[in-house]
């Protein structure tokens, strides 16, 4: 046996008598613990999130940016990294051709997995717990993407196949709203003259209104409308210093955890339907230009 050789029986025998057994039901407490520990942190940030406005605002800041995950997961990364703004994984980052830098904590968020048949014959889906790190502990040198748009262009993305009808009036009958979406004759009035920016926001909280369901409560529907087009302007970069957030109403404060839950993911859901129709434009638009570049 040549030296080689006789290194390499030795690293395998040594191998041999440290490797421990898969211990399939360690691994299956392990996981079971950090979901329990996700879930724990989601409904404690969700009590926060409810009486605290800075917390809650901080929620709206994150959810904005990271629309296309759950109401969970968004209130996970609000009482981790609230400042995060890109989110991969440990291989997807490599992949970009990034590491992680040393003593870096990712952010375990929850991921679906396979799904199941419960006891009583209802599927299920099952979560696992999925560490991600943000820009900010990798050396990455990307810059994240913004949305290049004009502001005239988001504005006509949002009123793009619009649920009701839009009607443009010198003033609107009392009220000092730019935009007023009126229930009855379902009619979405628009004043004439106004700045686009202000149209966007009043447009995004009255598109809200007709999305969302009514709870009979008027000032915590108006606070959720609110709410919701302060996230769809963070999105696409709409100044917010004017949208008013200071206060939460004492219906939402004495909501349960799983109510708090519910409202937040109603209201990211109108924010969904509004950003698809709004992608669909932008995606219709860029194919144009992409088609007159080519004739080119």
């Amino acid at each position: 046996m040549n030296d080689f050789d006789e290194i390499m029986a030795k690293a395998n025998n040594n191998s041999t008598q440290t490797k421990k057994p898969f211990d399939k039901e360690a691994w299956k407490e392990k996981k079971q613990q950090e979901r329990q520990e996700a879930y724990a942190l989601i409904d404690s940030t969700a009590d926060l999130v409810k009486s605290d406005v800075n917390k809650f605002k901080e929620y709206l800041d994150v959810q904005g940016r990271f629309d296309k995950y759950s109401v969970g997961n968004a209130l996970i990364i609000t009482a981790k990294m609230p400042n995060a703004t890109q989110l991969k994984d440990f291989n997807d980052w490599k992949e970009a051709g990034a590491s992680i830098k040393k003593n870096q904590n990712g952010i375990g968020i929850l991921e679906p997995g396979d799904s199941y048949t419960r006891e009583d014959g209802s599927v299920a889906t099952s979560y696992n717990v999925k560490k991600m790190f943000d820009i900010s502990q990798t050396t990455s040198t990307q810059k994240p993407r913004t949305n290049s748009y004009d502001e005239k262009i988001k504005l006509t993305a949002l009123l793009k196949d619009c649920p009701v009808d839009i009607k443009a009036v010198d003033e609107i009958p009392n009220s000092n709203n730019v935009a007023e979406w009126n229930k009855e004759d379902n009619v979405l009035y628009v004043q004439r003259g106004g700045e686009t920016p202000t149209i966007f926001k009043e447009l995004a909280r009255e598109l809200t209104r007709v999305g969302l369901e009514e709870s009979g409560n008027r000032e915590l529907d108006n606070f959720k409308c609110v709410a919701t087009s302060y996230m769809l302007c963070k999105k696409y970069g709409i100044d917010v210093s004017d949208i008013n957030i200071n206060s939460i109403p004492e219906a939402f404060k004495n909501m349960s955890t799983g109510e708090v839950r519910n409202t937040l993911t109603s209201m990211r859901g109108a924010m969904e339907d509004i950003n698809t129709r709004m992608s669909a434009y932008f995606e219709s638009i860029s194919k144009t230009q992409k088609n007159k570049d080519y004739e080119r």
